[in-house]
């Protein structure tokens, strides 16, 4: 099955957002696009800030990037490669904090998605057990309705916690997040709808087992 190495990172403290975004764009994407063995790579540039959670688990997130291997190991083929060591010492140039989580993806809704996309990241709410907890969620989404509106949904869970960036900014703790969840509609206008919907509101706000620590409309780029 392919994974994910998510990255949720912050600014680096002295750049604006418009700096932030070029240098992702214009130096950061072409040095990790030529990682070995890497299947696809998409930059998740956020939009607007639908929803954060006060004292979140989680660190702040300005960019979340998804890199798309073939395995763990194939992934840690390519951490100890040249290009990855010169994607280290790119990142204190505009990142400020990174935390890596290793996902898999499984396609709740299949679909081409469309020009917006809605991504939030999850953790468990109080009292409920990590071990089964994809299985239990999967089983607990089987004849759910769909949030109107959505070409596409896509539900990533939390597989790997032990391969951190040693690039010279803080590490995030991975322990918060357990899953990052993605949906993709027409435009922006259809994703605030549906996140404001009965449908959206349900799936994302009061699923029994996830609580959502951070909630953002994204500007996916495919790079590779």
């Amino acid at each position: 099955m392919t994974v994910y190495r998510c990255a949720l990172f912050n600014r680096r403290a002295g750049i604006d957002e418009a700096q932030f975004r070029r240098h992702w764009i214009e130096v950061h994407g072409p040095l990790a696009a030529r990682l070995p063995g890497l299947r696809s790579y998409r930059q998740n540039h956020i939009l607007e800030r639908l929803y954060e959670q006060p004292a979140s688990p989680v660190q702040a997130v300005d960019g979340i990037a998804q890199l798309a291997f073939d395995s763990v190991a194939a992934m840690e083929v390519s951490d100890a490669s040249p290009e990855y060591a010169a994607c280290k010492l790119d990142i204190p140039k505009f990142q400020g904090g990174i935390t890596i989580l290793v996902i898999e993806a499984d396609e709740v809704q299949p679909g081409a998605g469309g020009a917006a996309k809605l991504l939030w990241v999850s953790t468990r709410r109080q009292g409920v057990a990590r071990a089964g907890l994809r299985e239990r969620w999967l089983a607990g989404r089987a004849g759910a309705a769909a949030v109107p509106g959505a070409r596409r949904f896509v539900q990533n869970f939390v597989t790997d916690r032990a391969h951190p960036v040693a690039a010279g900014v803080p590490s995030g703790d991975p322990e918060g997040a357990e899953a990052v969840g993605e949906l993709w509609f027409d435009d922006a206008e259809a994703a605030r709808a549906a996140l404001a919907g009965e449908a959206g509101r349900r799936l994302i706000h009061d699923d029994a087992l996830l609580a959502p620590v951070g909630i953002y409309l994204v500007q996916e780029l495919q790079v590779v």
